[in-house]
Protein backbone atom coordinates (compact mmCIF):
# COMPACT_ATOMS: atom_id res chain seq x y z
CA UNK A 1 0.00 0.00 0.00
CA UNK A 2 1.06 3.59 -0.54
CA UNK A 3 1.85 4.85 2.95
CA UNK A 4 1.01 8.32 4.20
CA UNK A 5 4.64 9.44 4.29
CA UNK A 6 3.97 13.12 3.85
CA UNK A 7 3.63 16.05 6.22
CA UNK A 8 0.50 16.46 8.30
CA UNK A 9 -0.85 18.74 5.58
CA UNK A 10 -1.52 15.58 3.58
CA UNK A 11 -4.33 14.48 5.88
CA UNK A 12 -6.89 16.49 3.87
CA UNK A 13 -5.87 14.64 0.71
CA UNK A 14 -6.34 11.33 2.50
CA UNK A 15 -9.82 12.36 3.68
CA UNK A 16 -10.73 13.56 0.18
CA UNK A 17 -9.60 10.34 -1.52
CA UNK A 18 -11.27 8.22 1.12
CA UNK A 19 -14.49 10.20 0.60
CA UNK A 20 -14.37 9.46 -3.14
CA UNK A 21 -13.75 5.76 -2.58
CA UNK A 22 -16.66 5.65 -0.10
CA UNK A 23 -19.13 6.41 -2.89
CA UNK A 24 -22.04 3.99 -2.42
CA UNK A 25 -21.58 2.52 -5.90
CA UNK A 26 -17.94 1.51 -5.29
CA UNK A 27 -17.39 1.45 -1.51
CA UNK A 28 -17.64 -2.33 -1.05
CA UNK A 29 -15.23 -2.97 -3.92
CA UNK A 30 -12.73 -0.35 -2.74
CA UNK A 31 -12.76 -1.14 0.98
CA UNK A 32 -10.22 -4.02 0.82
CA UNK A 33 -7.68 -1.65 -0.74
CA UNK A 34 -8.02 1.20 1.76
CA UNK A 35 -6.02 1.21 4.96
CA UNK A 36 -5.50 3.66 7.76
CA UNK A 37 -3.48 6.36 6.03
CA UNK A 38 -2.70 4.26 2.97
CA UNK A 39 -4.12 2.97 -0.31
CA UNK A 40 -3.29 -0.08 -2.42
CA UNK A 41 -3.36 1.68 -5.78
CA UNK A 42 -2.35 -1.40 -7.77
CA UNK A 43 -5.38 -3.21 -6.33
CA UNK A 44 -7.72 -0.25 -6.69
CA UNK A 45 -6.76 0.41 -10.31
CA UNK A 46 -7.09 -3.29 -11.16
CA UNK A 47 -10.54 -3.36 -9.53
CA UNK A 48 -11.52 -0.21 -11.45
CA UNK A 49 -10.98 -2.04 -14.75
CA UNK A 50 -14.22 -3.96 -14.13
CA UNK A 51 -16.25 -0.93 -12.98
CA UNK A 52 -18.49 1.29 -15.06
CA UNK A 53 -16.87 4.33 -16.66
CA UNK A 54 -18.12 6.72 -13.99
CA UNK A 55 -17.17 4.41 -11.13
CA UNK A 56 -13.68 3.86 -12.54
CA UNK A 57 -13.34 7.61 -12.97
CA UNK A 58 -13.90 8.12 -9.23
CA UNK A 59 -11.02 5.74 -8.53
CA UNK A 60 -8.82 7.48 -11.10
CA UNK A 61 -9.64 10.88 -9.59
CA UNK A 62 -8.66 9.56 -6.16
CA UNK A 63 -5.42 8.21 -7.61
CA UNK A 64 -4.70 11.56 -9.24
CA UNK A 65 -5.38 13.47 -6.01
CA UNK A 66 -3.13 11.14 -4.03
CA UNK A 67 -0.27 10.56 -6.47
CA UNK A 68 -0.53 13.75 -8.56
CA UNK A 69 -0.46 11.73 -11.78
CA UNK A 70 -2.32 14.18 -14.00
CA UNK A 71 -4.27 11.26 -15.42
CA UNK A 72 -7.75 12.81 -15.27
CA UNK A 73 -8.97 15.43 -17.73
CA UNK A 74 -11.36 18.15 -16.60
CA UNK A 75 -13.74 17.35 -19.47
CA UNK A 76 -14.16 13.83 -18.06
CA UNK A 77 -15.43 15.24 -14.78
CA UNK A 78 -18.36 17.09 -16.29
CA UNK A 79 -19.19 14.56 -19.01
CA UNK A 80 -18.81 11.19 -17.30
CA UNK A 81 -19.88 11.63 -13.69
CA UNK A 82 -23.54 11.38 -12.79
CA UNK A 83 -25.00 14.07 -10.51
CA UNK A 84 -24.38 12.25 -7.17
CA UNK A 85 -20.80 11.38 -8.14
CA UNK A 86 -20.12 14.94 -9.30
CA UNK A 87 -21.45 16.24 -5.97
CA UNK A 88 -19.23 13.75 -4.12
CA UNK A 89 -16.26 15.00 -6.15
CA UNK A 90 -16.97 18.63 -5.29
CA UNK A 91 -17.24 17.70 -1.62
CA UNK A 92 -13.94 15.79 -1.85
CA UNK A 93 -12.26 18.80 -3.41
CA UNK A 94 -13.57 20.97 -0.58
CA UNK A 95 -12.20 18.46 1.93
CA UNK A 96 -8.85 18.56 0.21
CA UNK A 97 -8.83 22.35 0.17
CA UNK A 98 -10.10 23.07 3.67
CA UNK A 99 -9.02 20.01 5.61
CA UNK A 100 -12.43 19.48 7.21
CA UNK A 101 -13.33 15.90 8.04
CA UNK A 102 -15.75 13.95 5.88
CA UNK A 103 -19.15 13.30 7.43
CA UNK A 104 -19.20 10.03 9.33
CA UNK A 105 -21.89 8.56 7.06
CA UNK A 106 -19.59 9.04 4.04
CA UNK A 107 -16.66 7.09 5.47
CA UNK A 108 -15.78 3.68 4.07
CA UNK A 109 -16.25 1.90 7.38
CA UNK A 110 -19.84 3.08 7.56
CA UNK A 111 -20.62 2.60 3.86
CA UNK A 112 -20.21 -1.17 3.86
Amino acid sequence: MTQLNRSTTTAPEYEAVRHLLASPSIAARCEPYVGDGEFDWAGLLAEAQTMSGGEALLVRIGHDLWENTGGVRVAELVRRLDAPSFERLTHALRLCRSGIAAPAEARLADAA
